[in-house]
């Protein structure tokens, strides 16, 4: 099991003179949890007596409604790295194509089950985003083609034409087509859900964690074409989703003023972010269309570790970015925070370059 996610407090390094106070290194939704799941939640303790629901049907009826798909295209689980595994199950693939930089959990699934791995590794000038023809020339030999949207950690969303193109490719050659949209929700109008109707062997990965920053109730989601459902059906296990992580997410579902706050500050807050960084001059800033950014180290004499040593020294946790496959030693990830917490993080930013 990989360990070297962000988020992980309860493994900072001993030798920093303080626990981070401020976590920048996990990208949830600056705005907190909203006060409608909070509520829910503690209506929901009483029924923590008994076994939850082994579908989650409420939660899943709630998700169908909220994404205007029938049930039977929705299954719902421990979080959507839960469903990475369950699909990577399923499908038992003998080979397949992953694009990176990427969630590194991609090819965790999968190597257990002996399956070859090919990457496309992506580049900041393509802006992260692949090439169409470098996947199709692959696509003939793999069973699994899996990438994200927007990526992880570039924040870049796929160019809509790949995805259409893509997609109908994949489905000719009997490959399925795995999406991870876990951090679509600030611009839901870019998702690929609508296609699971048309695609037999397309699945979307999707995630409560990110935007509504539930990551500690491990609730997450899958849209499934058909034959791909059929199989995961057959693999699905009873009880993932407790009691009080399906009261969270129907409340959350539910809050659309949560959600257009959202989408509204989030992108105010991380262009604040972007100018600041640049405004310093030690960073090359890539767009992004996620609540956080990356960001290239232009300082010969600085490393991403060394840079995510200092800051954590002065109580505060990023993501250095190195065991992303692509990015090397010098790339960082940067959760969008807000304001106050951005000054916070600049100040300490500014100490740790020596300015």
């Amino acid at each position: 099991m990989r360990d070297d996610h962000g988020g992980n407090w309860r493994r900072l390094p001993r030798g920093a003179s303080r626990p981070a106070l401020l976590d920048l290194s996990e990208s949830i939704n600056p705005l907190g949890v909203s006060p409608r799941v909070a509520s829910a939640i503690r209506d929901a303790l009483p029924t923590v007596a008994h076994y939850p629901d082994p579908r989650a049907s409420a939660v899943v009826e709630a998700l169908a409604s909220y994404h205007g798909v029938s049930t039977g295209r929705v299954i719902a689980g421990n979080g959507s790295t839960e469903l990475l595994y369950l699909v990577a199950r399923a499908v038992a693939p003998r080979r397949a194509l992953i694009v990176h930089p990427a969630f590194s959990e991609y090819e965790a699934a999968l190597t257990p089950l002996g399956c070859e791995i090919e990457r496309v590794v992506t580049t900041a000038g393509q802006g992260w985003a692949p090439r169409l023809d470098e996947i199709l020339a692959r696509i003939d030999r793999v069973e699994l083609v899996l990438l994200a949207n927007p990526g992880n950690p570039s924040g870049a969303l796929v160019p809509p034409h790949l995805l259409d193109e893509l997609a109908p490719a994949c489905e000719g050659r009997g490959t399925v087509l795995g999406v991870d949209e876990a951090f679509i929700d600030f611009t839901e109008e870019r998702s690929f859900k609508a296609a699971v109707a048309r695609f037999p062997r397309l699945v979307i990965f999707r995630s409560l964690t990110k935007f509504f920053a539930l990551p500690g109730l491990r609730l997450g989601y899958a849209l499934l074409g058909e034959i791909v459902r059929d199989r995961v059906e057959a693999w699905r296990q009873p009880w993932s989703v407790n009691v009080l992580a399906e009261a969270a997410g129907i409340a959350a579902l539910g809050d659309r003023a949560y959600q257009a706050e959202s989408r509204r500050l989030v992108p105010t807050f991380r262009a604040g972010l972007a100018a600041g960084l640049e405004k310093l001059g030690a960073f090359s800033v890539y767009p992004s269309a996620a609540n956080y950014i990356l960001a290239r180290i232009e300082r010969a004499d600085l490393t991403a570790s060394a840079l995510r040593a200092a800051l954590l020294s002065e109580g505060v946790a990023i993501r250095d970015c190195s065991s992303f496959p692509g990015l090397g030693q010098n790339h960082v990830r940067v959760a969008v925070a807000r304001p106050d917490d951005q000054r916070v993080f600049f100040a300490a930013l500014e100490r740790s370059l020596g300015g």
